[in-house]
């Protein structure tokens, strides 16, 4: 049944704009990087590079990028009643909530993927030497990947709640701008949910010093929080 579900949800984006804005935070991030200049005499020219990239994704775009893909993937139901024909199918909505943020991660690693092609991409054409430092760059892009779990479980509530696309998203402004001070703050970075992709993509011990399982723990924490809210929600909500 979620299978079905998930196809379902895949059609009603298939042809929006949706797929386009998978472009803006991988391509931003690579003119930062293609405008950059790297130091001289470094070991990694590669690592240092993706170190030089990684922020202008993982800070401010990639959260905000989220909640965009969590407005599309409910604009359809808040448009004509359509949650109203969704509960009265013979689905679970437990089934729905879960179809639905598969999608919105699905779209989320596809944008971390392209950011991954970009770096490369741009990496090549400003001609660096050596190797890509494959386990290091695959490792930091799926551990941002996985930091974007308790914002996608938000953002996902929060649009399926307000009707308005601007709503959900204006609130993820709000709570992402902070980013830029939360990640100096050794009190705040651990525990802040926006600004753990960014601390995820940075190589520990090397620009930031943050214990893994503290990282884990913020993570895993607010994920659950999260989409237990989102899931008892759609449980309950009148239609």
């Amino acid at each position: 049944m979620v299978r079905s579900l998930v196809a379902s949800e895949f059609l009603k984006i298939r042809k929006t704009k949706v797929w386009l804005l998978l472009f803006i935070s991988p391509i931003l991030a690579g003119i930062v990087g293609l405008t950059a200049s790297l130091p001289p005499e470094i070991s990694n020219e590669w690592k240092h590079f993706f170190i030089v990239m990684s922020p202008a994704h993982s800070l401010l775009l990639l959260p905000l990028m989220i909640s965009v893909f969590s407005g599309f993937i409910c604009r359809y139901e808040h448009q004509h009643g359509g949650w109203r024909r969704l509960f009265s199918m013979p689905v679970g909505r437990q089934q729905v909530y879960l179809a639905k943020f598969l999608i919105v991660f699905g779209l989320t690693a596809i944008n971390q993927l392209m950011f991954f092609a970009i770096y490369l991409l741009v990496g090549y054409g400003k001609g660096l030497e050596g190797t890509v430092p494959a386990e290091f760059v695959l490792k930091c892009t799926a551990g941002g990947l996985v930091a974007t779990l308790p914002l996608i479980a938000l953002t996902l509530w929060l649009a399926m709640i307000w009707s308005s696309f601007a709503a959900p998203f204006t609130l993820n402004v709000i709570l992402t701008l902070p980013n830029i001070l939360v990640a100096n703050s050794e009190t705040f970075r651990p525990v802040y949910p926006w600004v753990q992709p960014f601390v995820m993509m940075m190589p520990q011990g090397e620009v930031f010093s943050v214990p893994m399982q503290s990282l884990l723990v913020a993570i895993g924490a607010a994920f659950i929080t999260f989409y237990t809210i989102g899931s008892l929600n759609i449980q309950k909500r009148a239609v």
